[in-house]
């Protein structure tokens, strides 16, 4: 059994699959996580008839996003995973979206833009949906102003856009009309296309506790990860 947790975005998601079916447990904005974490995950499991000690495998968000709610994610899936002992693959906001939004056979460069507030937004670029798969470190923020600098220099015609907020990038298709836009809002997070990529990615992805950290791209909050 998979167990998996994203509290990266407006509404946090937890869902399990066992058995080839999944099921999920939605935490809607504004409720403080750390509150009613333990208690939904319970209410989730009663609803596959499962037990924690099920869990084979454990999946999280590790962000951009919500930071509070990304800390405390991050202390409940490690101490999960410590006390059954199994291993985690961790994915980012950018490959859940990006894999939440179009077809797989689609072949056209991907880019991921995420509202990172304060008239900024942190963004990415795959070469394309098989790209997503892969382990990269080319994570921006900039302002809407430096993305499209920044774009136009990556001379890319035909794309994908992926953007988690239809307020961000609002007139994207007047700079770039053969691009394809999608909006994925937190709700609509492709389940299963997510947890197919967790079993693939487990086969030689897995991460040991000590390996399991968030992905900080904002430079004040990287600096007082370590303070």
């Amino acid at each position: 059994m998979i167990f998996f947790i994203d509290t990266a975005f407006d509404i946090t998601t937890l869902a399990i699959k066992k058995d080839g079916k999944i099921y999920k447990e939605i935490i809607e904005e504004k409720i403080n996580i750390s509150q009613v974490l333990i208690d939904r995950t319970k209410s989730l499991f009663n609803k596959a008839s499962a037990k924690k000690k099920d869990i084979k495998l454990i999946s999280f968000n590790q962000g951009p996003g919500n930071f509070t709610s990304l800390r405390v994610s991050l202390s409940y899936i490690k101490a999960v995973a410590f006390y059954l002992n199994v291993p985690v693959v961790k994915l980012n906001s950018f490959q859940i979206l990006a894999m939440s939004s179009f077809d797989k056979d689609n072949n056209d460069p991907v880019i991921v833009a995420i509202d990172a507030r304060m008239n900024e937004i942190y963004w990415t670029f795959y070469k394309n949906y098989l790209h997503i798969y892969s382990k990269i470190d080319n994570y921006n923020i900039t302002s809407e102003k430096e993305y499209y600098e920044k774009l136009s220099n990556l001379n890319i015609k035909e794309h994908n856009i992926v953007k988690n907020n239809v307020n961000i990038l609002q007139d994207y298709k007047k700079k770039y009309p053969s691009s394809k836009e999608y909006i994925i809002e937190s709700i609509k997070i492709n389940l299963p296309n997510i947890f197919e990529t967790i079993e693939k990615m487990a086969i030689d992805d897995k991460s040991n506790i000590d390996e399991v950290n968030l992905l900080y791209i904002r430079e004040n909050v990287a600096k007082k990860k370590h303070e």
